[in-house]
């Protein structure tokens, strides 16, 4: 519900990606045409650096990004970066359809113990359900049975329901570096969630990657690593 008779503007958001040749900054822009809204890119290089960002591990040197983000005018405080997949883990669970959803975390806290490689307490997770197709054990419904019998088994008395769990300690220390670099971190998606999202734009507003970015072009940026980056960028503005 509008509370406002002035029409609000879209937060500014900004995907981040870093890999081991330098990193990727794209915000959004959001304009008074929706259809021309097409994100910023920004490509930095670890070439020609008179010291190396890398100096704590796998997080660069917080000034050195503000710097960065500085140089290409970017704006954008809100912040969206991927999971690494070390740090990523999926677990694929079914949950009575008679348990309440108000239970449903309680369920599957339980269920979670001997499921993940890290102790449960030590973790941040979430859930989703899965309609059939997205299930694997989907397939197996095949054409040679009887539409009734489909549709029954289809209607099991089970919710297909996908967790994803990450160390709650790598994620406090990934938004202590955002704070640090001055942004603000409100986002956090496995890559593949993010890749999908900036398809779906891209086909929307036929946008293109390699062809429209020469620059990432030439840095190696691959098309998955710009479509999740991006998507990142369109995950952040949506907060």
């Amino acid at each position: 519900m509008r509370i406002s008779r002035f029409a609000r503007r879209k937060a500014l958001g900004m995907g981040l990606l870093i890999n081991g040749r330098g990193l990727a900054m794209v915000q959004t822009a959001p304009g008074r045409d929706a259809s021309a809204e097409v994100p910023v890119w920004h490509w930095q290089s670890l070439g020609g650096l008179d010291e190396e960002p890398w100096a704590d591990g796998v997080w660069p040197d917080p000034k050195w990004v503000r710097q960065v983000r500085q140089r290409c005018g970017f704006q954008a405080q809100l912040l969206a970066m991927a999971i690494p997949r070390e740090h990523l883990h999926s677990v694929h669970l079914q949950i009575d359809s008679g348990i309440p959803m108000r239970q449903w975390r309680a369920a599957l806290s339980e269920r979670l113990q001997d499921s993940l490689p890290w102790p449960l307490q030590d973790c941040l997770w979430d859930f989703q359900t899965l309609d059939a197709a997205q299930v694997p054990s989907a397939a197996a419904f095949d054409g040679g049975r009887p539409a009734w019998l489909s549709q029954a088994l289809q209607e099991q008395a089970v919710q297909n329901i996908e967790v994803l769990a990450m160390p709650r300690e790598w994620a406090a220390q990934c938004e202590h570096w955002c704070n640090q670099a001055g942004m603000q971190l409100v986002r956090l998606e496995p890559p593949w969630q993010a890749s999908l999202r900036w398809q779906t734009y891209a086909q929307k507003h036929n946008v293109g990657l390699l062809q429209e970015n020469p620059a990432l072009y030439d840095a190696g940026l691959t098309e998955e690593e710009q479509a999740v980056v991006g998507g990142l960028a369109l995950g952040a503005g949506l907060t």
